[in-house]
């Protein structure tokens, strides 16, 4: 059976800020700025949702890996 709308919390989407909190537990901290920057640069689409950027969290793990790799 086909979907009849879709939401936009269906996905894996996070917040920005909220996914900047938990990646701060890995040991390696980002912050929100550096974030959404490595997400532009990288072509992940970011979401406006109640004035926060939203991103799939899939998306912002592979960010954020690749961001600490290359450091």
């Amino acid at each position: 059976m086909a979907a009849t709308f879709i939401s936009p919390s269906a996905g894996d989407e996070t917040s920005i800020g909220d996914a900047v909190e938990l990646l701060r537990k890995t040991g390696y901290p980002i912050s929100q700025s550096t974030l959404e920057r490595q997400c532009r640069a990288r072509g992940v689409t970011l979401l406006k949702y109640r004035g926060r950027n939203h991103a799939s969290w899939t998306d912002l793990l592979k960010v954020h890996r690749d961001w600490v790799d290359e450091r």
